[in-house]
């Protein structure tokens, strides 16, 4: 896996303790021909390669021309699909991969016949993270009549969710970037819910037979509250007992919290933290002669960093990815195939391990919902698709079932599969990750929440 760059590290802090893949760049190539209403100054999009290795899919499920039975085929000729895409970029937080992904499958979609011929026309709102410009780009794509809303990453949704919700839009991402959209009317956060994370550790650590371990966390009022009202009574359930280890995020003492876990004889460790803690906590456990298993939440970067020093660590995630293909079904397989054949096509292959896999799996997922719409395609009809869409195909991962609240505590969440990782040495010498276990388990019915 490549290192990150600088500018995209600071999203780490936010998106890992909420998402699962941790990568990212900060590339700012474009791929699908787009309709811009930015925040600030307004950016056109290049046309993308054509697709050339097809959908990958090697015959999934998808709505397709005769979705309905014995029904006449659905035929959208002609139609266009405008829906709102909102991204961080240009701020201090800055992710254009979390559009490119999806403007790539987008591209994938139309170039395939779209959905029944209508082609999906992405207007794209550039945000810098602030409650201002979240509510600016909320009111442009409004005013510009899109059908439904995407958040590519909008770490200030919080500001824009009700005006979504007013306007009687839909509002789609992967993951979650605020607490009030997780319960939200007309919200479908795809992929799975934040309290899922708890989860595998606590799985992790009771099959290894351990009773006590120590969780390491950053002091903020949100990973406080993380730690009090998921992590400790998941880790109850579980029978295990925990030890606090709280560290400053300005100036963190990792020496001082590997000793505070060391003197609590715990069994093992797990940590809640951003990328930069991961580095921190586990390169002071190496250093310290810690030698119990490391649960190291969803980060990734410290792999690469730290090198032999991350082997026998732990780590977790809700989709299968390219540095876990080899263990993922034959065909997810063929799909991360076709994905990284398709960003190298758009001249991103640099983001293929990065973020960029979350959106571009998201519009895969979508387009089957949009297929099962038979009559005009409206926000009124995509909430109705989204709520009544029963089981549908996940394109990464496990498959959807928005509309069903999989995790009730999060009810706009639309799975609650995770599956658990383990960094060991290759053949050739350096790192990688297997699956433990059978891969992805339903962290929701073992949670006891």
């Amino acid at each position: 896996m490549r290192h990150l760059h600088a500018r995209s590290l600071a999203l780490l802090v936010a998106f890992c303790f909420l998402a699962a893949a941790c990568g990212g760049s900060d590339d700012t190539g474009d791929d699908a021909p787009t309709t811009t209403a930015s925040s600030g100054a307004a950016t056109d999009t290049d046309t993308a390669t054509d697709d050339t290795t097809g959908d990958g899919a090697g015959g999934v499920a998808a709505g397709g021309d005769d979705a309905s039975g014995d029904a006449a085929p659905i035929d959208r000729t002609g139609e266009v699909i405008r829906v709102g895409y909102v991204n961080n970029e240009g701020g201090n937080i800055s992710l254009p991969e979390l559009r490119i992904g999806g403007e790539v499958a987008i591209k994938v979609i139309n170039d395939a016949g779209g959905i029944h011929g209508a082609m999906i026309e992405p207007v794209v709102c550039l945000s810098d993270n602030t409650p201002e410009s979240a509510i600016n780009c909320a009111i442009k794509l409004i005013e510009e009549d899109v059908v439904m809303a995407y958040m590519g990453v909008e770490l200030a949704s919080e500001a824009a969710l009700s005006l979504w919700v007013d306007a009687g839009i839909p509002y789609v991402s992967s993951h979650s970037w605020g607490p009030t959209e997780r319960n939200s009317p007309g919200a479908f956060l795809l992929h799975v819910a934040t309290g899922a994370f708890a989860v595998g550790p606590a799985k992790t650590f009771k099959e290894l037979g351990i009773d006590h371990i120590a969780v390491v966390i950053q002091d903020s009022s949100t990973a406080l509250d993380f730690m009090d009202n998921i992590i400790a009574p998941v880790l109850e359930h579980h029978g295990i007992e925990m030890t606090r280890v709280v560290v400053d995020i300005a100036a963190p003492d990792w020496t001082a919290a590997i000793a505070a876990a060391q003197a609590a004889d715990v069994g093992g460790m797990m940590g809640q933290l951003d990328e930069f803690g991961c580095i921190g906590m586990v390169g002071s456990a190496a250093a310290s002669g810690f030698d119990k298993p490391i649960f190291a939440g969803s980060c990734t970067l410290y792999i690469d960093l730290l090198g032999p020093a991350s082997a026998g660590t732990y780590t977790q995630g809700d989709q299968w990815t390219p540095w876990v293909a080899e263990f993922a079904p034959p065909e997810i397989q063929e799909r991360l195939t076709a994905y990284a054949d398709h960003m190298t096509a758009a001249g991103h292959e640099k983001l293929i391990e990065g973020f960029a896999i979350a959106p571009y799996g998201a519009w895969r997922e979508i387009e089957f919902i949009l297929e099962t719409i038979e009559g005009p395609i409206t926000p009124e009809s995509i909430t109705d698709a989204f709520t009544n869409a029963g089981e549908t195909p996940g394109w990464f991962g496990p498959n959807l079932r928005c509309g069903q609240a999989p995790w009730p505590p999060e009810s706009s969440h639309c799975m609650s599969e995770i599956m658990v990782w383990q960094v060991v040495e290759a053949e050739d010498g350096g790192l990688k990750r297997i699956v433990v276990g059978d891969g992805l388990f339903d962290a929701y019915e073992l949670s006891g929440l």
